[in-house]
């Protein structure tokens, strides 16, 4: 027998007053926004199971860093009486959101933070008082046609990514490995409101589609999206480089997965959370002079390209990785991640401050104990990519900026395949 749960929505706007520098690219001081396009959003989807409330927030951010995790989860469990163990922040990753991660960050950023904080913190009580009973369906499909994979055999033999270069002089011929088409669906079924929607693939326009033509409430969540794009670089194959036309070709693909949905036992919401010591990279530190030179050049460089093009000259794959490598040597030996899962039933959602490849969501999704797994990256914080050894061994974009050595990808994977399956027995 199921038991009886309770589902809330909220959303508002948090798209920023002031121009502040944009992250995802690299050079956030050359990328000042002034004009705005799409409104972001913090989405809150709030479960109870009638003893505990468990908030599952997205949030339209490159990135959310634990400083701030820490503070509105305090915030909140001050406000609501709801636990920090209890609150999940999950960002998008959009690259149209601001840089968190300057070193000399703007007064307008530091206003920002401020003003999401707040906003994350007043959304909750709108989706407390939403709660209304619902039923859990789970529905999920393979959506072709959209999902590539970012990193590529090239035709000189290495190996590349799709945003620092590697193709000038080389043409694309194989993705590296196979690119996840899965789509996940959780549909809470509530009786006098709007459905709440959760899905595992996100594109402001597809949520905003799928609300219109479904007439339901959507929430987006970031999985393993490491290695994903929306077009391929290899000659012949489809190239959707236009956000609209993935989000339109999203939500015709997500129509059949809803007309197909399933209703799933409901159980008490079981959480595991830890504190999780990765190793840092230090093979590098050696470089970081070199490093240095790039950074000081970009300051000064015309444009993305010039600077670029230096870094490539000091031996770097870009400036993000000459970045990474001063980052890196900076870092103690190890870093703590907040990574743990969450289940209500036959439903079950792990999660890292990661944003870790596909191969890593399909592997624990087929050794999970659960009808659905949902594998989320960019959670309680952002621990970076997470290639897997196979990458790593390729080499290049991905790797290089990685935090961690070869082989903590897997050790990290094992660990969240025990929790997912703890949480079952």
């Amino acid at each position: 027998m199921s038991i009886a749960m309770k589902v809330g929505f909220a959303k508002v706007d948090s798209t920023p007053k002031k121009p502040v520098p944009l992250g995802g690219y690299g050079l956030p001081e050359k990328r000042i926004h002034n004009n705005v396009l799409n409104p972001l959003y913090v989405i809150c989807v709030a479960v109870n199971d009638g003893d505990q409330t468990v908030l599952f927030f997205n949030l339209d951010q490159t990135s959310f860093p634990p400083e701030l995790v820490e503070s509105c989860a305090s915030r909140i469990e001050k406000e609501y009486g709801i636990s920090a163990t209890n609150i999940l922040f999950n960002s998008t990753h959009t690259h149209s959101a601001p840089a968190f991660f300057m070193e000399n960050p703007t007064e307008n950023l530091e206003e920002y933070k401020v003003f999401l904080c707040d906003q994350i913190v007043s959304v909750v009580s709108d989706a407390l008082a939403d709660l209304s009973p619902a039923k859990l369906t789970i529905g999920a499909g393979q959506v072709l046609g959209w999902n590539y994979v970012r990193r590529y055999l090239l035709s000189d033999g290495s190996y590349g990514g799709d945003n620092f270069g590697d193709f000038v002089n080389n043409v694309p011929i194989a993705h590296e490995t196979e690119a996840d088409h899965t789509m996940q669906v959780i549909r809470w079924v509530r009786e006098d409101k709007k459905d709440v929607v959760m899905v595992n693939w996100l594109v402001d326009v597809f949520r905003n589609k799928v609300e219109e033509e479904q007439g339901v409430l959507c929430a987006f969540y970031q999985g393993c999206a490491g290695n994903l794009n929306s077009h391929s670089r290899i000659p012949g194959e489809k190239r959707t480089p236009s956000y609209i036309s993935v989000g339109e070709g999203l939500a015709e693909g997500i129509k059949p997965i809803l007309a197909s949905m399933r209703p799933v036992k409901t159980d008490k919401i079981r959480i595991f959370r830890e504190e999780y010591e990765g190793e840092v990279n230090h093979q590098t530190d050696h470089l970081v002079p070199l490093a240095m030179e790039v950074q000081d050049f970009s300051k000064t460089a015309k444009n993305l390209s010039e600077a670029r093009k230096f870094a490539k000259s000091k031996g770097f794959n870009s400036t993000y990785h000459a970045g990474a490598v001063i980052k890196r040597s900076k870092m103690t030996k190890t870093i703590t991640l907040n990574i743990g899962a969450v289940s209500f039933g036959d439903v079950c959602i792990a999660h890292t401050p990661n944003e870790p490849y596909d191969e890593v969501g399909m592997h624990i999704r087929a050794t999970s104990p659960f009808e659905m797994t949902f594998v989320l990256g960019y959670t309680n914080g952002c621990g970076g990519y997470m290639p897997t050894i196979k990458a790593f061994h390729h080499g290049g974009y991905g790797c290089d900026t990685c935090r961690f050595p070869a082989g903590e990808t897997e050790k990290l994977t094992n660990r969240l395949i025990e929790i997912v399956t703890d949480l079952k027995r």
